[in-house]
């Protein structure tokens, strides 16, 4: 195994101490210029443009081109929240949903979002006696025409929900093409806020026979995952589930969101 000479490895680590610096710096000073950094940081703009260069290539910052600026996306948050996240699924979410599938019976699911689409992480279908479909855990679930998907970009920060917009306008996937559809957007968010829920579209997948109603799980103003209630599309509407069920999905995704806090609370060091 070759072994970098000390030289290499005391440039390597200035490196990596350079590119934290504009890391943080970004994070305190979100929308910063290269000459701002600079003076922020004391590190030569030439090295910034070189670590920006990076960062961009990687997916974690990106340049506006009207002002000039650099703001970190919302792939930097994942560096945190992948650890956690794991705990929370396992320790605090499984259990409430199994709890919901009690009260309503019909499947229950949680889905977090990476890389510009919803993922599944937790469903109840395999205790259901409603469950007609195989999704499993890990299933990716398109952004705009999801109802975990709607319910995030419904909720999450503006800021946030313009970085994943900007990604989805770039996607080859024929679901994130509904983007490029005018209004489309605009209108899912509307409604999403005036009804209190996210519902799939399920008329993009013309063979798909369930439905689903999500909410958002939060964390102050970010949104941590969504949370639903699948149904048979032929048994029931949107409307007549949410007219049953949807305080209960909603004291779910709270319930969720308290013992995340708690867990939190006491993962941090004692002071």
């Amino acid at each position: 195994m070759n072994q970098l000479a000390p030289e290499e490895s005391r440039n390597g680590v200035k490196s990596i101490r350079r590119l934290l610096v504009i890391l943080k710096t970004l994070n305190q000073h979100n929308g910063s210029k290269v000459l701002e950094l600079s003076r922020q940081t004391g590190i030569s703009r030439q090295s910034i443009y070189r670590m920006l260069a990076t960062l961009e290539e990687f997916g974690y910052v990106r340049r506006q081109e009207t002002d000039d600026r650099y703001y970190l996306t919302h792939l930097v948050r994942e560096l945190a929240d992948g650890y956690f996240e794991e705990g929370w699924v396992t320790e605090i979410a499984a259990p409430v949903l199994e709890d919901l599938l009690a009260e309503v019976v019909w499947p229950t699911d949680l889905a977090t979002f990476l890389n510009d689409a919803m993922y599944l992480r937790e469903t109840t279908r395999r205790n259901s006696p409603f469950t007609i479909d195989r999704v499993t855990v890990g299933q990716r679930l398109p952004m705009l025409i999801s109802a975990m998907g709607r319910a995030y970009l419904s909720y999450c920060p503006a800021l946030e929900r313009e970085h994943i917009l900007d990604a989805l306008r770039k996607s080859d996937d024929e679901y994130d093409r509904l983007i490029h559809r005018k209004g489309y957007v605009d209108a899912v968010i509307e409604t999403t806020r005036e009804r209190g829920y996210a519902v799939r579209y399920s008329k993009y997948v013309a063979e798909i026979k369930t439905s689903t109603i999500a909410v958002p799980v939060m964390s102050g103003e970010r949104v941590m995952a969504a949370v639903g209630i699948t149904f048979i599309a032929s048994a029931a509407t949107a409307e007549e589930i949410a007219a049953r069920h949807l305080d209960a999905l909603l004291r779910a995704a709270r319930e969720i969101e308290v013992r995340s806090q708690e867990l939190q609370q006491q993962a941090q060091p004692a002071k």
